[in-house]
């Protein structure tokens, strides 16, 4: 039986992780296609922000074990505002970094290649990707539909992208974010 007529959806839906990891390699191989490239562009960012959504979502049950913080755990899975997603994010890693005692290296001489810098780096490209894609995705729509519920376009119709730097913000933390649960 070939993927095509057979695929394993019950294996690649297990978890959140598994499934954001599938939109992530979903995201690369359109991006990476010969396809006409102002035709991919919202499928594309569609695909990485769901990645992002869900890998967030399911660092922020993991850190939730450890962290002490209470941010969106409540109303995880009816929130699909990146940002706030990413906030609660945040502070479920700062809040973990606390409880195992993981300090941020402070002396600015030394911190070119420690592990924490790196993470400060991984931080600000997080969300320096999380505003790239948000900006455009208003309500969570912007990607799926050209108009809101009042009948205004979502996006310029004027409006230029650049995939490349959304692209190369996302190759830049994707390993960040799916190592952060084995903190």
């Amino acid at each position: 039986m070939n993927s095509r007529t057979g695929s394993l959806i019950g294996q690649s839906s297990d978890n959140d992780l598994r499934i954001a990891l599938h939109y992530e390699d979903a995201a690369e191989i359109l991006y990476k296609s010969n396809a006409y490239q102002d035709g991919i562009v919202l499928p594309v960012l569609f695909l990485i922000r769901q990645y992002l959504e869900l890998i967030l979502k399911y660092n922020i049950k993991k850190l939730n074990e450890i962290s002490l913080r209470n941010d969106l755990i409540s109303k995880l899975n009816s929130e699909h505002d990146l940002v706030k997603i990413h906030s609660a994010f945040v502070a479920h890693y700062k809040g973990a970094k606390t409880v195992k005692n993981i300090t941020d290296t402070k002396d600015t001489k030394d911190t070119k290649d420690t592990k924490d810098t790196k993470h400060l780096k991984h931080l600000n490209d997080l969300k320096d990707l999380v505003l790239k894609i948000s900006t455009l995705d208003s309500g969570s729509q912007g990607f799926r539909y050209s108009e809101n519920k009042k009948g205004e376009k979502i996006i310029n119709p004027q409006e230029i992208y650049n995939l490349e730097e959304t692209f190369d913000l996302l190759k830049k933390v994707s390993g960040f974010i799916f190592y952060i649960a084995d903190m």
